[in-house]
């Protein structure tokens, strides 16, 4: 509820007046109704915050990858296998693990080989000298569709991306190769069954 109201997020000036644009906009209220049957008015404030968690519960896109992880081997090509193995075998799973393929820690850009930034992470709110250019490690999925990449938007092709953590992060100059492969696994990271066509 308090993004909505917050003056410097969506600077809503208060929840009756979101319910009244909502209830505004033709085709929210049988969406509204199915989502919560049984009620006299399912377009209240409450019932908007819920809508918003369950929708931000589920903002992880399924992918070819969650088929494949779930026992259809078929789901991914020859190269995205191959690409998923180096993936592991090169070490990219230090930052990146988990069902979001990332998301869940902080991590110091520059781990290796120091990594040239004026920003310096964490440390600007904890003043922890240890959190210096420790940032949060982004999630993969759909990671072809969300550059520029980095903390600054500084990278441009997912290619440089991969090779520049390969040297920063692990401390290891990746083959053409090894990128190519890494770069054709995290293609099966995107939306399947037509959900590609909403990016």
């Amino acid at each position: 509820k308090g993004p909505v109201l917050n003056p410097v997020e969506m600077g809503m000036p208060d929840p009756d007046y979101v319910v009244r644009v909502l209830k505004g906009i033709e085709g929210y209220a049988p969406l509204f109704a199915a989502a919560f049957p049984g009620e006299d008015d399912p377009i209240d404030y409450d019932n908007v915050a819920r809508a918003i968690g369950a929708f931000e519960r589920k903002l992880m896109t399924p992918s070819r990858f969650d088929d494949f992880l779930g026992g259809q081997l078929d789901a991914l090509t020859d190269a995205e296998v191959a690409g998923l193995e180096t993936f592991l075998d090169v070490g990219c799973t230090t930052c990146h693990m988990g069902a979001p393929v990332g998301g869940l820690l902080y991590q110091k850009l520059g781990l290796v080989h120091p990594y040239e930034t004026q920003d310096l992470g964490r440390y600007e709110v904890t003043r922890n000298e240890a959190e210096k250019y420790f940032l949060k490690v982004p999630s993969l999925r759909n990671i072809e569709k969300t550059w520029p990449y980095f903390h600054d938007a500084s990278i441009a092709t997912l290619d440089e991306a991969v090779r520049l953590m390969g040297w920063h992060q692990l401390g290891k100059e990746l083959s053409d190769a090894e990128i190519q492969s890494i770069v054709a696994f995290l293609g099966s990271l995107k939306p399947w069954h037509g959900i590609e066509a909403l990016w």
